[in-house]
């Protein structure tokens, strides 16, 4: 009868044990998904800043956005931005525009290459700006277009996106697509549809 009794802690033991590893990675696998997926969440949106960076520098320029990154790589590696600057000191009594004029400051424009200005933080290779930088690392969509406002004024936009299979892909299936169930099931920076000042749709 003992060893019934024994047997029987035991296997209840065992049972127990059993329930709570279960519990325990039935707790664990959403909390790692959710950690994996703000990662890359985090860094997909680092790379889509970049680009309306880029974007953003190549329209000041050309007085228009580009839909092809081999075009934004080539003007991020090789375009200068203008820098004005004072030189001389404004004396506390005047403005800016009054030392100007009377000649008290000079102004003038440098030329500063764009990837060592507005690229400098970056720790990756700017050819790789059009590459989503985790699971299948595919290449970001981008494209332009010419849009009316309401007041039927045309704005030139452009977007770049990339969709959450990519982003998350190699990541539990089911809980992508319970993920996606919940929120926009891409990441995005503009809009081919609005003209919303180049808004990333994390934003």
């Amino acid at each position: 009868m003992k060893i019934v009794n024994i047997l029987a802690k035991v296997l209840l033991l065992a049972i127990a044990v059993v329930l709570v590893y279960y519990i325990v990675v039935g707790i664990k696998k959403p909390i790692d998904f959710e950690t994996k997926r703000a990662d890359r969440y985090r860094r997909t949106v680092e790379k889509l800043i970049d680009i309306r960076t880029g974007q953003e520098a190549y329209k000041n320029l050309h007085g228009h956005f580009t839909p092809s990154f081999d075009t934004l790589i080539h003007f991020i590696k090789t375009a200068d931005m203008p820098i004005v600057r004072a030189i001389g000191n404004v004396p506390d009594t005047l403005t800016e525009m009054q030392a100007l004029k009377l000649g008290i400051i000079q102004r003038d424009t440098i030329y500063i290459p764009i990837i060592d200005t507005l690229f400098k933080h970056i720790n990756y290779p700017i050819e790789d700006i059009g590459i989503v930088p985790t699971g299948t690392k595919v290449k970001f969509r981008m494209d332009t277009a010419t849009i009316m406002t309401g007041s039927n004024v045309a704005v030139k936009v452009f977007e770049a996106r990339a969709n959450n299979w990519d982003i998350l892909d190699g990541l539990n299936k089911q809980y992508i697509i319970n993920f996606n169930a919940q929120k926009d099931s891409i990441l995005r920076v503009g809009s081919l549809e609005v003209a919303n000042n180049n808004a990333g749709n994390w934003e």
